[in-house]
């Protein structure tokens, strides 16, 4: 019961905070009536900054494939036998 009064008690302080004084509740200025150009280059700057986001985790992601495609291919001819096999052979 004293948890859930601790969450209820500041919840209850904004909604009266924002009750009586409206004009803090209130959007933000694109919302309320800007002029066409703000909202088109907010939006602009979204898109943007997700393109960025797409860019960077498809890096990734093609990263991550080419290693795992290095990973199943052969290796080349020149490197099947390297000095380090035939000296491990000569220890035996």
């Amino acid at each position: 019961m004293k948890r859930s009064r601790g969450i209820l008690t500041p919840a209850l302080w904004s909604l009266a905070l924002s009750a009586l004084w409206p004009a803090a509740a209130s959007a933000c200025s694109v919302c309320m009536g800007a002029t066409p150009k703000t909202g088109e280059a907010i939006n602009g700057a979204i898109f943007l900054m997700l393109g960025f986001i797409f860019a960077i985790l498809g890096g990734i992601g093609a990263f991550i494939y080419n290693l795992a495609k290095r990973a199943r291919s052969p290796l080349p001819p020149h490197a099947e036998f390297s000095p380090l096999t035939t000296v491990q052979e000569d220890i035996k």
